[in-house]
């Protein structure tokens, strides 16, 4: 159940905290210097973030820097944790004030020394790109795999790291049917097999309306895919 600690976002000025020295490690941000930059979300959704943060300083202890399996350790409960729709879920700010502000700890650690763009893109992307801001696409890799309290799905899949990157990078990626069907299906194949099957996958949705398929349908299609790849 999640707690009643207000979330935040942080304004659109606030973006211009985010130089070169932040994303490279080397200075901190004050709570002085981003107070005039951070807001209530408009809807007030909460969250518990004192769960969050226990969740965060675990992963950040126990995993290595750059390890991809933080991902889904943490994955579940930033799902859990954050009580939002996702109409608010959409709000880039959300995400740049957990990433910038919150748990940038978690950025660096997971993400540091990347090239300074992918270092922008994991504190400033979201929005309409899942794959961007490092919490971002936690929380919506869990939304759209978890079923209930059951998210066996969502732990397959950041189990493997070419299907993190070759499932929610792609335009279909929002469509909960399709990345069930392609997700479950996947589940058991080498990577190459993972790469074909999505790049053709989305090829094929060119001309079909995504939205029309069912869960069903978009398994059978999944699969005379993977047929005709191998």
């Amino acid at each position: 159940m999640t707690g009643n600690d207000p979330l935040r976002r942080l304004t659109e000025d606030g973006r211009r905290l985010v130089g070169e020295q932040f994303l490279q490690g080397q200075v901190e941000l004050s709570d002085a210097e981003v107070s005039d930059y951070v807001e209530p979300l408009p809807n007030g959704a909460n969250a518990d973030l004192d769960r969050l943060d226990d969740s965060v300083k675990r992963v950040i202890s126990e995993y290595a820097q750059f390890d991809t399996a933080m991902d889904g350790a943490l994955a579940r409960d930033v799902h859990e944790c954050l009580d939002v729709t996702r109409r608010t879920a959409g709000d880039p700010g959300l995400w740049h004030w957990l990433a910038v502000v919150r748990y940038p700890e978690f950025v660096f650690h997971r993400w540091q020394y990347s090239s300074e763009a992918a270092m922008r893109e994991k504190f400033l992307g979201a929005g309409s790109d899942l794959y961007s801001n490092a919490l971002h696409r936690l929380w919506w890799i869990a939304e759209l795999t978890h079923d209930g309290e059951d998210y066996g799905l969502t732990d397959v899949v950041f189990a493997n790291q070419t299907m993190v990157n070759k499932v929610f990078d792609r335009w279909f990626a929002r469509y909960q049917p399709a990345v069930v069907a392609i997700c479950d299906e996947l589940s058991d194949e080498p990577s190459w097999v993972i790469d074909d099957v999505t790049r053709r996958f989305n090829h094929v949705l060119t001309n079909i309306q995504l939205e029309a398929l069912t869960e069903a349908e978009a398994r059978d299609l999944v699969r005379r895919i993977i047929s005709e790849s191998r």
